[in-house]
């Protein structure tokens, strides 16, 4: 029992769990209007599915992402490493804003085809097979979204939908030498540089969709007391398998978190587990004390600070980027909208960068990523869900530039 736990990481019960707990939120014919609701969404960012369809239609959303997912990596003999658990909880998350069972499938079967043509086995593209969900958008989009007669769309849809799991696999394979491993959604600068070539040819062909923010506050409480619970399952089921010294957390907490950094490896998943549950914890403390409301785009954004807490996140690397987002929102006295808090949550992409160089360079790399954030939110159409991992590789890429450049310069004026 205690190998199948840790070997899992929790992930099918979470799933499960996610499944049954949705089945009571409403009346059932009520809930199987909102999934199809869900289902048929243009799903662009940013589309919160707990307004869409209703808080049980996401959360069953999420649920059977997750378990599709993680019985994929079942069927492929794969335990739960720290990356792959980043990858299901990351799905889990974007479940609430624009991931579904119909454009996430497109995708896989894109990755799928693409391994078959290289004849290379699908585990080894596992990581990439998982986050290239992220690109979904583009699917429902033009399935739902552009007006055309629906004969016609979903095809059209489907079609740009393999293409982009098949050609991200190649994407990412080169672009993660850009950033260095310093931005941990790597998939989600691959996946920029696609939906802007894709979002470059709608405006040549004149396809027009609607961009508008869909979301909803009224299911605060609820995503608020279920992400806490989570965090809390986290904490005990970790400190009830520890057989470690709870020193040894020192070790995760002194981790820069540069990709590749699996917090799993050695048999560290139960202090692996306290690190997920107390991240997350204090992930959301920030959105507690800035009063933010619990939507879904917030609650699913949590969800991947929780994933990325088994690859390369810990409450030393977090909170300056974070930080340093917010210092930016005070300092030009901006309205604290869903975009600006998701710049928030999303800029622990550059956790690795304050984990090596500090929390003063933390700090500034956040506010360097929320200005750079929004002006290549523009690049895409709303078709990339990752967009904060798009600008992150940028955003570390310039601060890199500059550390290296100073050290270059402190090392001339000594010798």
């Amino acid at each position: 029992m205690r190998k199948t736990i840790l070997h899992n990481m929790l992930v099918p019960y979470l799933s499960i769990g996610f499944i049954i707990f949705s089945l009571f939120l409403q009346p059932f014919n009520e809930f199987l209007n909102g999934y199809k609701m869900i289902i048929t969404s243009e799903s662009i960012l940013l589309t919160d599915y707990v307004s869409v369809g209703g808080i049980g239609p996401a959360l069953f959303n999420s649920g059977t992402l997750m378990l599709l997912s993680y019985l994929i990596i079942r069927k492929l003999d794969l335990r739960v490493t720290g990356s792959i658990f980043a990858g299901i909880l990351t799905i889990g998350g974007f479940a609430f804003f624009g991931k579904n069972l119909l454009n996430v499938s497109i995708i896989f079967l894109g990755v799928l085809l693409y391994s078959k043509y290289k004849h290379i086995t699908l585990k080894s593209v596992i990581i990439v097979f998982l986050f290239a969900t992220g690109l979904s958008p583009v699917s429902s989009v033009l399935m739902f979204g552009v007006g055309i007669p629906l004969v016609y769309s979903i095809p059209l849809g489907v079609f740009v939908g393999i293409l982009s799991g098949f050609l991200i696999v190649e994407i990412s394979t080169h672009v993660i030498t850009f950033h260095q491993g310093y931005n941990l959604y790597n998939v989600g600068f691959a996946g920029g540089i696609l939906t802007f070539g894709y979002f470059s040819i709608f405006k040549l062909l004149k396809i027009h969709y609607s961009t508008n923010l869909i979301y909803t506050n009224t299911q605060h409480l609820m995503l608020l007391y279920l992400y806490i619970i989570i965090c809390l399952v986290f904490i005990s089921v970790g400190l009830y398998y520890n057989q470690k010294p709870l020193k040894d957390y020192l070790k995760i907490i002194k981790a820069s978190g540069r990709a590749v950094t699996d917090f799993t490896r050695n048999n560290n998943q139960p202090l692996t587990m306290i690190n997920i549950g107390i991240t997350g914890l204090v992930a959301l403390l920030i959105i507690l004390v800035l009063k933010i409301h619990l939507n879904g785009p917030v609650f699913g954004g949590l969800l991947t600070i929780v994933g990325f807490s088994a690859f390369g996140k810990h409450p030393r690397n977090v909170l300056p980027p974070m930080i340093g987002v917010l210092l930016m929102i005070l300092l030009f006295n901006m309205e604290l909208s869903v975009v600006l808090v998701l710049a928030i949550i999303f800029s622990s992409a550059l956790a690795p960068i304050s984990g090596e160089y500090g929390a003063v360079i933390g700090v500034l790399a956040g506010m360097l990523h929320l200005p750079v954030a929004l002006s290549l939110s523009q690049l895409h159409g709303g078709v990339l869900l990752y967009s904060n991992g798009f600008a992150a590789a940028f955003t570390a890429v310039i601060m890199l530039t500059l550390i290296q450049t100073f050290k270059r310069r402190d090392h001339h004026a000594t010798t």
